[in-house]
């Protein structure tokens, strides 16, 4: 079996905070469906996608590449999930905590295809 050591530091961290693959894309604007490639080892990843989620996940870079330990989920106290607009994202999620799980799947939805479009650059 091949290692796939970022990918699985990757899927540990995420998992050590609690979010989902889909949490995980949007709090670094890429899709789902590219984490999930990226945690099961069936797409390569760039400096720019492996830095962002690496921002996402609150740690640095280098430990998402280190074998044979269980990286830290600890966030660094001056690390949000958007920078300056931390309190705007709890906002946000506090009112989709409020809507009806349909809408909110409905709006995530219509997210990942924004990403995706963003990502193709169209």
């Amino acid at each position: 079996m091949i290692n796939n050591i970022v990918g699985d530091n990757i899927r540990r961290l995420r998992e050590n905070l609690n979010i989902t693959q889909e949490e995980l894309a949007f709090r670094c604007d890429l899709t789902q469906g590219h984490i999930n490639y990226i945690e099961n080892g069936k797409r390569g990843f760039t400096k720019k996608s492996l830095e962002k989620i690496a921002k996402a996940l609150g740690v640095k870079i280098s430990v998402l590449f280190e074998k044979g330990k269980e990286p830290s989920a600890k966030v660094a106290e001056s690390v949000t999930a958007y920078g300056k607009r931390s309190r705007i994202y709890k906002e946000i999620i506090a009112l989709l905590d409020k809507l009806p799980d349909a809408v909110v799947n409905h709006y995530k939805t219509i997210l990942s295809a924004e990403v995706a479009i963003r990502n193709k650059g169209l």
